[in-house]
Order: structure tokens, then sequence, then C-alpha cells
């Protein structure tokens, strides 16, 4: 089962197994709650939230788009971090979670339930929320919004029974991104139905679910702690069509497993990549840990591409046993003398059933997981080790630039410019060292080009998700990374504006800012919560913490040129800024946007102050430009110490 400080948490795998037991039973008594969820508290230094699993019947019918999907923000702002991971957009998109599940999680999710949620966190136990079919998925999103407040600190974990479809690829690697798939577990019978259900458009399984979702809930509020139930009437179900429904799922399901094996397996595909778009399949994908369960024991799943050829090649070869009962039968699968055993070893994973002597052979074929299935899983496996193979690769790449090569180069460059009493950005802008034998200028252009190809080599792997989700949350690679955005995206600014690149193309923030420098910012800035990104910012130590500081001070700097000062001032005014007098007033909000923006940067403690001041910099020429009278109602005079 997975390592990690869940069993810590816990007090080791047995009592979290324990646990799991005791909160199948708080889930199926929340269902007999009017209040809609019951707190249990059951040990192991646990307290247990269970939300009932009640859906109304015509939940199927009534459907905005094919799978009744909506934007995780619909309505609320508990999930400002589950968006697309790309950083080529200025704008990333919300993830995409089932409707249904998101409005009963809302409507129950009230200031009242938060607060009692924060007083049981108070207690410093763990709190595991938990619930059965729909349940499950209010389960999931109330630990989704814990994770958004507090953190990865926070003792807080989901366990869900039934019901583990609830949200995008977006939604998917979001969690992975942020290390938090080790909060999820989700319990699934092989043969439950409803588990696979979103696999198939709403409408298709309508009829046959406004039969079955009354007879499952009347069913679930009978359920005994033992996990069985009364022997429910169900002549409700005379006119149900058991073999169709299952049929549908399973012809829905098919093409979603196969396209996602193959997507997976070939990440930077284009035609595959272009065939998504076109390809209307269910956008539901899971996501955490996942035990799924048979009458022989459990099969603990934590390689997430695994997930979806089990939960499709278990029930499709179950079609003859599978019945309406399996989705409240969880008691009958998951109990104290449930064996759990790892799923291991996938790319290596024989292809023949029998092929193994082991405890995990047997719980493969307890699922029926065979020659398909475990090509689908052997894939999966080899996924990973080429994930994994691929972060170690750049580990290593990143470690030697750091330790020695190209960075050392530009960090000697730096203080070495300290020394001389020159800003860094404007000796390489200037080619200040030309003259000398060492030519430091030229072999820091190198060391910056050689830099260069790295992090665009890195951005393109980590968007075409040829490393882990989760690569942006190793904190010493992200240390790295933002050492390398703070101390050289400024060698690239002075490289625009010596070359003159600002003239045809127009300034560097607007029109030429390298997509490797956004991605590294946006890396820092997903981490949460914002004391620790704030940490790890300040361990950068002694420099300024925009990188694009000497950008902005050379756009300002432009914008007040003169056409005498710089023939060439008019041209670019007229692309970027058609009112050229408004530029020389005093009162021009672009200048005072400029000064409050230092301003904000020397209160934060931000902004190196004898480095951008050193010599004749940029800074300081553009600061004399401003008359006497500006200068001394400036709101940043403090920093140039009676210079005019």
């Amino acid at each position: 089962m997975a390592q990690g400080l869940i069993f810590a948490r816990f007090g080791g795998q047995e009592n979290f197994k324990a646990s799991l037991i005791e909160a199948r039973k708080a889930s199926f008594a929340a269902n007999n709650s009017v209040n809609g969820y019951v707190w249990r508290d059951i040990g192991y230094n646990t307290n247990c939230l269970a939300f009932s699993g009640s859906l109304d019947p015509r939940a199927f019918h009534q459907t905005d788009t094919k799978f009744d999907e909506c934007k995780i923000n619909e309505g609320n702002s508990y999930f400002t971090s589950m968006v697309d991971g790309t950083t080529r957009k200025d704008l990333r998109e919300p993830a995409l979670v089932y409707r249904k599940a998101l409005m009963k999680f809302i409507e129950i999710w009230d200031a009242n339930l938060q607060q009692q949620v924060a007083d049981a966190l108070g207690t410093g136990k763990n709190v595991l929320f938990t619930g059965h079919s729909i349940g499950g998925a209010i389960a999931t999103l109330a630990t989704l919004s814990i994770l958004e407040k507090r953190g990865k600190e926070a003792p807080v974990f989901a366990t869900t029974f039934g019901f583990p479809l609830i949200g995008d690829e977006v939604l998917a690697r979001a969690v992975r991104r942020q290390g938090w798939a080790d909060r999820f577990f989700n319990v699934v019978s092989r043969c439950d139905i409803f588990a696979r259900t979103l696999l198939a458009p709403c409408i298709s399984v309508s009829k046959p679910l406004e039969a079955l979702l009354p007879y499952w809930q009347r069913s679930a509020k009978q359920m005994n702690d033992d996990g069985t139930d009364e022997i429910m009437d169900k002549a409700s179900l005379v006119d149900l069509d058991f073999p169709m429904y299952l049929r549908t799922v399973l012809h829905h399901g098919c093409p979603v497993v196969n396209f996602t094996t193959v997507a997976n397996m070939e990440p930077t595909n284009k035609l595959i990549a272009s065939l998504k778009p076109a390809v209307k399949l269910s956008p539901y994908r899971p996501f955490g840990y996942y035990l799924f369960c048979s009458d022989k024991g459990a099969l603990c799943v934590e390689n997430y591409e695994a997930v979806l050829p089990i939960l499709f090649y278990s029930l499709f070869t179950a079609q003859d046993q599978a019945n309406v009962s399996d989705h409240t039968g969880y008691g009958r699968v998951f109990h104290a003398d449930t064996s759990i055993v790892n799923l291991e070893g996938l790319s290596k994973l024989p292809l023949s059933q029998g092929a193994l002597s082991s405890a995990m052979e047997d719980q493969l074929d307890a699922l029926g997981l065979g020659t398909q299935a475990r090509l689908s899983l052997r894939a999966a496996g080899e996924v990973e080790e080429k994930l994994m193979e691929n972060l170690n690769k750049l580990k290593a790449e990143l470690l030697k630039l750091e330790k020695g090569g190209h960075m050392a180069t530009l960090r000697d460059y730096r203080n070495r410019c300290a020394r001389m009493n020159i800003g860094y950005y404007d000796a390489f802008k200037e080619v200040a060292f030309k003259e000398e034998k060492e030519k430091p200028d030229f072999y820091a252009n190198l060391s910056r080009l050689n830099l260069v190809a790295f992090y665009d080599r890195l951005e393109e792997m980590v968007e075409t998700h040829q490393v882990p989700d989760d690569f942006q949350f190793i904190e010493e690679l992200i240390e790295m990374a933002t050492e390398y955005r703070l101390l050289v995206e400024p060698f690239d600014i002075a490289n625009y504006y010596r070359l003159g690149k600002h003239e045809d193309s127009g300034h560097y923030m607007k029109n030429a800012r390298p997509r490797r420098f956004k991605a590294i910012e946006k890396w820092l800035a997903d981490i949460k919560p914002e004391d620790k990104k704030q940490a790890l910012l300040q361990n950068q130590g002694q420099i300024t913490k925009d990188s694009c500081f000497w950008a902005r001070v050379e756009e300002i700097s432009w914008l007040m040129s003169t056409p005498k000062e710089n023939p060439d001032v008019n041209k670019l005014q007229n692309k970027e800024n058609p009112d050229v007098n408004k530029l020389q007033n005093k009162d021009n909000p672009d200048v005072n946007k400029f000064q409050n923006y230092v301003k904000q940067l020397m209160e934060r403690n931000e902004l190196r102050v004898d480095e951008v001041v050193m010599g004749e910099s940029s800074f300081v020429k553009w600061w004399k430009k401003l008359s006497p009278q500006d200068q001394q109602a400036s709101p940043i005079s403090s920093i140039f110490g009676g210079r005019n």
C-alpha cells in the first residue's frame, strides 16, 4: 500500500485499513442524517466527517452538457489552484468537475460546517472526509478546499466508496502538481457499475438510473455497520434493463481507456493532440490512490495511468456477475479480513494469467485482468518509468549547472561588477569588459546561451507532460530554477536592449519575454501556502526579487525620452503610446505607477538597492530625467540619497 505521510498519521498500515472500514460504516450512516453528514470519532487520532450519498433520480436527465461538467470555480472561490498547469496562457482555464457533485458540495459546505472542520483540525487530530456514491465526491471536494486553504501540512484525507471520477484531466494533474495525490483513497468494487457511470454521457444512462438511484438510496439507509443490508423489494426495478445499462457504460468507457493509453504513451504526438478536441469522450479522469476490491481481496494502485484500464477491464470481464446490489455491497468486499496487495512492477508485468506465483497474481486474476488489460497496465508502467527517467536526467543536469558550470560563471560576473562599482545589468548591456583579456562579457554570454538551451528544453518537457506532474513542487529544483530566473533574466533583458530589438519588436515585457521565465515564475506562484512560497523566494538572498525590474526601467526611460535624446522614440511611442506630450508631464500616470511599483519592492525588502544605483546605472539615468521638484516629491527619493 502507498507509503509515506498517511501511514505515519494513522499509526501504520493496519490502523489505516481499520480507519477505512470505520469510514465505510460512517459513509452509510450519513444517509440517515437530516443534515446530510455525520461526525464520528473513529479512533487512530482521527475524526471522520461522512457525507450522504443521496442524489436526485432526475440528476442525469437535467444536464446542460453531454457529461454535465462545469468549471470548478462556478459559484465559489474554494479551488483557486485547480487550473490548467500550462504556463503558455496568461489566463489558465479552471478544471472541470461533475456539476451535481459541485452543487451539492456548495450547498452543504456552509460557514457552520467549515467552522466545525476548523475546530476539529484545531484539536491536532486527523480529519478524514468520506462518503459513499455522490457522498464520496463531496468528500473529495471538501478535502481539496481544505488543502487549498491550509496546504499539505493540513492533516486531512478523503476516502470514497463507489464514486471515484468527479473531475477532468486538468483537476487530476493539478492535484498531482500540488503533491496531494496521497490524500485521496478511492475504494471501488469490481462489479460496481455506478463507479464507472460518468464514462458514459448522462442522457444515455438517465433512464436506468431513474429507477436505480432511489433503490440504492433506500438500500444504503438500511445498511448496518457490518455492511449488509436487508433484502430489498425489487419491484421498482421490474422494467430495468440492467444488461443494457452495463453495455452502455462499457461501450463509452472503451474508447476513453484506449485513447488515454495512447495519448499518455506519446505525449508529444501532435496528431493525437489534434484529435483530442474532436473526440467527444468523457472528460472525467482519476486521481489519488485506488483500492480495487473483489471477493478475494484488494489491489492497491498508486500509478494513476493504470486506474482507467482496471476500472474498465475488471467490469468488462464480470458482465455476467454484476448486479444492482454491488453499488451498496462494500461491506462484503472490504472488511477486516480483506488482504491488500500493492500493484508493482507494471512495466514487466507478464501478459498471461498464472505466470506469476504471488499474491499480486491472485488479485489480478480475481479482478479478471487478462492479456488486453495487462498490455494497458504494462504501458502505464512504461510511462511512469519514462517520466522518472526524464526527471532524473533533468535533476542531474540542473545540479551540474548549479554547482559548477554556467551559473557559477554568471555569479562570478556579477561579483566582479560589484567590486568595480558597476551593476551587472549595465555592465553586460554596455559590454563593459570588452578590452580585458579574460573576456568576461563573452563567457558570460556563452553561459547565458547554454542556460537558455537547457531551460527552454525543460519548459517544453514540463508543458508536454514528459516529467511527473509534481516536478515543480520538488523544492530544490524550484529554488535552483528561481535563482536562474532572478540572476539570469536581467542578462537577457540587457542583451535585448543592447541589440536594439525593442525598436522593431516593442518592449521586452509586452512582446519578447521568453516562455521559460514565465513558466518558472508560475511554478513558484503555484506553491501553497503563501508563506512557503515567500520562504523559497527569500532563500535567494540579496538579489532583486522581480527579475523584470530592468525591463520596467528601460520601458519607463524610453517613454520619458525626448526625440532629441533618442530619434527613434516617436516610432515606438506611436506604436505603444501615441500620447507623446503626456509622457513628458510630471503627472504622467506611467511614471507614477513605476515609482509606486519601486516603493512596493522596497517595502517588501525585494529590491537590492545598492546594486540598482551603482555608478551611472540605467535606473540612476532615469532618475535624473525627473525635475528637481519631482525628485523631491517622489516616494522613492530615499534610494538616491540626494542625487539629482
